[in-house]
């Protein structure tokens, strides 16, 4: 992933004033695939590159059944693709938006943080002068 992603505010403001209805519904049903956090652990080791489902169930920790159930998910709504060769399935990402959308939303949570620690910070030195 070498690309550059620019938005500018009125990209961002054309989009929130013509979204239909329709398309809200398909990205409010992105974000509940992306609320759970076992995929979006899949989905940091798929960002490194394609693995097969057990190089993923020994990244994650987790049980073979439970990858595959979130795999196939993921797979169903397009953000992965998969692909076999002989007994393993390989899967990689497609929709790289997916992506995008986790690190703005992390820059956001770690901006908020930074922002709640200055106020700690700030009302802490209040107090004690």
């Amino acid at each position: 992933m070498n690309k550059t992603l620019t938005i500018t505010a009125e990209e961002v403001k054309k989009w929130h004033l013509n979204m239909p209805d329709e398309m809200l519904d398909a990205v409010s049903s992105r974000f509940k695939l992306l609320s759970e956090p076992m995929r979006l652990r899949i989905l940091r080791v798929l960002c490194e590159q394609e693995h097969t489902v057990q190089e993923i169930v020994n990244k994650v920790n987790a049980s073979q059944a439970n990858i595959s159930k979130h795999l196939a998910l993921m797979y169903e709504s397009g953000i992965v693709s998969r692909r076999k060769e002989g007994l393993k399935c390989y899967y990689r990402i497609v929709d790289e938006s997916v992506i995008y959308a986790c690190y703005l939303s992390s820059k956001g949570v770690v901006e908020n943080l930074q922002a709640q620690l200055r106020w700690v910070k700030d009302a802490q030195s209040t107090l004690s002068s």
